[in-house]
């Protein structure tokens, strides 16, 4: 049989009359013969029906009344180059398809099932391969019958389906044998599941018919000589056959460092070939790095020989149609069937059983069971078609990017743009040399670098960097140190590769589902987290970041800016005032921000060679998206902080700093995420004041060019008392109303009882419980893991914001107390008379209550000597004004007293 990698495609086609029931005969057929495609028709597949098969990718298309019947499916192997293909889904046929480079020819592959009880006729056929590419392969249960590919009869569906044949100039690739066998004796075997295909002459194929899977179906084999495209393998410098002290030595023996670094050119051309000298070094100590493209768990011995039995039964019967030969092949089906099954629950038990967070295998399998897997579906270009290729989608991706990495056209106030101009545009002051960086500066920086990061365009990681000699790193030392000096951030490091991952529960099909992740090279990162360190000094002197803005910076969270908004709307609730809040929405803060007036925001108060290397480091950067195995064209980036970059936090914080203030409100900001409080006793004079600010932020907005979405903004009015207080508007467009907001993570509802936090939290939990559930409940998995996989994966979902919210009703917290119980007893499997008392006390678990008295007092007790004073006045034992205990409940300061 020709493996994956040989010059032949190899395709089988199976009825399989209900997949479920031979999902396992399948994975053993795949594996044992290498399958690269198998075309499953009647899948019986509904919208809940997942079926995985370990190294294959699965696509299918499901009758349309998503029941249990019908269907089309293909396994494709993972390993290949293929593009999705959309769907064709109608109760007289469904079809799944992929588009694959078979010689260099795009060529579709179609997997089709076509129910025997729907008139079909000519129309219907000419509506189905009307979608189809020039050439083709079709493989699937037509239910047609004709002489011309085998059949012993003609029904009229063969007749219509030979008859489009034939004018459409198709070929029928049938096999040489039936593959229909119906149960009665009454009737006669015949050929059903065949392939129609229009492909170019210097293509050939062979058809088989097979004895496995088993149904009353055979399946065909269907060889094409054709070389599958393979998926290469990601490129890394580092392989594990990479010797890193033959490494070492190659780098240190190329190492020039009597070079002339007196011009920005000189500069980047030193960086190349200091560049071109790691990658040289790495490739050359590593050994051929093979890809493994089998992962699936040998077959033992003795279900081979079954196997091989009941392959010889099945082909007596079908030759005798004998009842007592159909007894033998389904005695001994039945019992490869279960023994397949036993085996298959024996590895995932020895899986499950030996999992274990040391080597990491633990956190492969959660990743696994929790990894958003989006079908690989065309793209809608908006200016009409499909993308359906990986280079036509980072085409598409790319020129979606650029539209948004460009400053708002439609907001600008040109009398203040050219202010800005003209301050860049004037003199820069003279300014006292800076002090170098030296070689232990550039060392601990990258000693200090994650392993886990990836790599940018130049495929050096910290690992590389790590493994880089003395001399390389006082080379690098005087790269950094002349680019200092020059006021220059290198060009190539100033490239990025963008890759896209889908947002969860967003439509496939559409570019703004899909969240970009900004690759940048590893060096660059090194350089900036050493200008960071030099720049924040004159950026705390200051005082430019605002004492509001709790974003980005050290040891500020969000649970510090919610408690701020936890104390005003308490306070309001208790001395039965209004606070009316709004939660502005920005469109695409960090993408968006105006690279001239954070320029502008920069001289103010940046020595001039940092400001200039700033400016240099903002300017004319470009990207590339990569999807797939394919990266689009380079295109420029005219706005925004560089994604992923280690400056990019703090120049957001920058340039949103100056945000207008007004003595009647509050803020609460969290890097983009803003809110404005407003508390009065009176409904009008509250949202009044509340529209004074919003009016200053309109302004503000308007000079520096930032959007904020008005239909996504929210405006909430906390209160006990009956009547809301009025809208209010931005830029004269209403801000809707809600009886709740998401703010941080935390849903906040008018009267603050945490009610819809907790009910959204609980669907949550158990979401997070149903993607995990094979994990933890299972007597495989040790106690220990189980209890690890809980209280990494599922426990901090709950707890976030526990020190807000944990003190609230007792029945809402109830809500998450059961909740934790039910994963206690399905992680112990313990009888119902074991009590939650005795389960939480033996598992050393705290109940929810108790873990918010714990999580409150350690949080309470760090605040008193916070150096940001709006946090070290959260420290008093009462609300901040200490307002009379009027209403019955307890607030999150009640925990101190437990």
């Amino acid at each position: 049989m020709s493996s994956p990698t040989s010059n032949s495609l190899l395709i089988l086609l199976f009825n399989a009359n209900g997949l479920k029931n031979h999902q396992n005969e399948l994975q053993v057929v795949l594996q044992e013969k290498r399958i690269d495609i198998a075309l499953i028709s009647e899948t019986h597949f509904t919208k809940y029906s997942h079926i995985p098969i370990t190294g294959y990718n699965l696509l299918k298309t499901n009758h349309p009344d998503n029941t249990a019947h019908g269907g089309a499916a293909i396994y494709i192997k993972a390993s290949l180059v293929y593009q999705t293909l959309p769907n064709f889904c109608q109760p007289n046929l469904q079809s799944c398809a992929i588009l694959m480079h078979l010689n260099n020819v795009p060529t579709t592959i179609s997997a089709i099932y076509s129910p025997p009880r729907h008139n079909m006729n000519f129309q219907n056929y000419t509506d189905y391969f009307s979608t189809l590419s020039h050439n083709f392969i079709i493989g699937g249960d037509y239910n047609a019958k004709h002489n011309s590919w085998g059949c012993r009869t003609n029904n009229p569906r063969g007749n219509i389906l030979h008859h489009f044949i034939t004018q459409k100039g198709f070929k029928v690739l049938a096999p040489p044998g039936p593959t229909y066998w119906p149960t009665s004796l009454r009737k006669k075997p015949d050929i059903l599941d065949i392939f129609v295909s229009n492909t170019p002459s210097n293509i050939y194929y062979t058809t088989s018919n097979l004895l496995e899977p088993s149904s009353d179906h055979s399946a065909v084999l269907l060889t094409v000589s054709a070389a599958p495209p393979i998926r290469p393998c990601p490129p890394k410098l580092f392989h594990a056959t990479t010797d890193k002290q033959k490494f070492h030595d190659l780098v240190n023996q190329n190492i020039n460092l009597k070079i002339r670094l007196k011009t920005t050119q000189e500069i980047d051309d030193a960086i190349n070939k200091f560049t071109n000298i790691i990658q040289t070094a790495a490739w050359d100590a590593s050994t051929t790095h093979r890809q493994h493209t089998n992962h699936s768990p040998s077959i033992p011995e003795y279900i081979r020989i079954l196997i091989a039995n009941k392959r010889r039964a099945r082909a007596l019967y079908q030759r005798h149609r004998l009842p007592s030969l159909k007894r033998n092949f389904n005695n001994l089906a039945n019992s490869l069937k279960k023994i397949l099954s036993s085996h298959k629950n024996q590895a995932q038990a020895n899986y499950l059983a030996n999992l274990s967070s040391k080597d990491g295998s633990l956190w492969l399998a959660t990743k696994k069971s929790l990894q958003h897997q989006a079908p690989n579906t065309p793209l809608i270009n908006p200016s009409g078609g499909l993308a359906s290729s990986d280079a036509d989608k980072a085409e598409l991706l790319k020129n979606h990017l650029a539209k948004i990495f460009t400053p708002h056209s439609d907001i600008q106030i040109p009398h203040h743009t050219a202010l800005v101009n003209r301050f860049l545009d004037s003199p820069i002051p003279p300014s006292i040399p800076l002090k170098y960086f030296t070689p232990s500066d550039i060392k601990n920086a990258i000693q200090n670098y994650s392993l886990k990061k990836s790599p940018g365009y130049d495929l050096i990681t910290a690992e590389v960097a790590k493994c880089l000699p003395k001399r390389a790193i006082v080379l690098l030392t005087v790269l950094i140190n002349a680019s200092l000096r020059l006021a220059y951030f290198p060009q190539l490091w100033k490239f990025s590769i963008i890759i896209v991952f889908p947002k969860p529960k967003k439509p496939p099909d559409i570019l703004s589902s899909y969240r970009p992740i900004s690759l940048l090279p590893f060096l660059a990162k090194i350089f900036e987290r050493l200008i960071l360190k030099r720049i924040l000094p004159y950026i705390f002197t200051s005082n430019i970041i605002p004492n509001t803005q709790f974003g980005f910076r050290a040891s500020h969270s969000t649970t510090h800016q919610l408690h701020r908004l936890v104390d005003a709307i308490s306070f309001s609730l208790e001395k039965k005032k209004y606070c009316s809040c709004v939660f502005l929405d920005v469109s695409q803060a960090f993408d968006r921000v105006w690279h001239e007036g954070l320029l502008f925001k920069l001289k103010a108060f940046l020595p001039p060679t940092y400001f200039l290397l700033i400016k240099s480091y903002l300017t004319d950067r470009h990207f590339q998206v990569k999807f797939g195995s394919s990266f689009s064209s380079i295109e420029k980036i005219s706005a925004g902080v560089p994604q992923g970059g280690i400056l990019s936090p703090i120049l957001y914080n920058v340039y949103a700093a100056d945000q207008p203030t007004s003595p009647t409100t509050s803020v609460a900001e969290f890097a983009d995420d803003k809110a404005i409080i407003s508390i009065h006793e009176d409904s009008h004079i509250a949202s009044l004041n509340l529209q004074n600010h919003l009016n200053l932020m309109s302004i503000w907005y308007d000079k520096w060019r930032v959007q904020v979405n008005q239909s996504k903004s929210i405006h909430t009015t906390f209160t006990l008392r009956l009547p809301p207080c009025p809208e209010v508007s931005l830029s004269n467009i209403p801000i809707p109303s809600s009886q709740s907001v998401k703010y941080l993570g935390l849903t906040f509802d008018r009267r603050l009882t945490w009610g819809p936090h907790i009910r959204t939290k609980k669907l949550a939990l158990n979401e997070r419980l149903r993607s995990i559930k094979s994990l933890i409940s299972n007597k495989h998995t040790k106690l220990n893991t189980k209890l690890l996989i809980y209280k990494s994966l599922i426990k901090p979902m709950w707890t976030y914001g526990l020190q807000l919210w944990g003190n609230a009703k007792v029945t809402n917290v109830n809500k998450i107390q059961t909740v934790q119980n039910k994963i206690l007893r399905l992680i112990t499997n313990a009888p119902p008379y074991v009590s939650n008392h005795t389960l939480h006390t033996d598992l050393n678990i705290k109940s929810v209550h108790a873990e918010a008295v714990t999580y409150y007092k350690r949080f309470h007790n760090r605040l008193p000597h916070h150096p940001n004073p709006l946090i070290s006045n959260l420290a008093s034992h009462t609300i901040p004004g200490n307002p009379t205990r009027r209403l019955k409940r307890n607030w999150c300061r009640d925990l101190l007293n437990e």
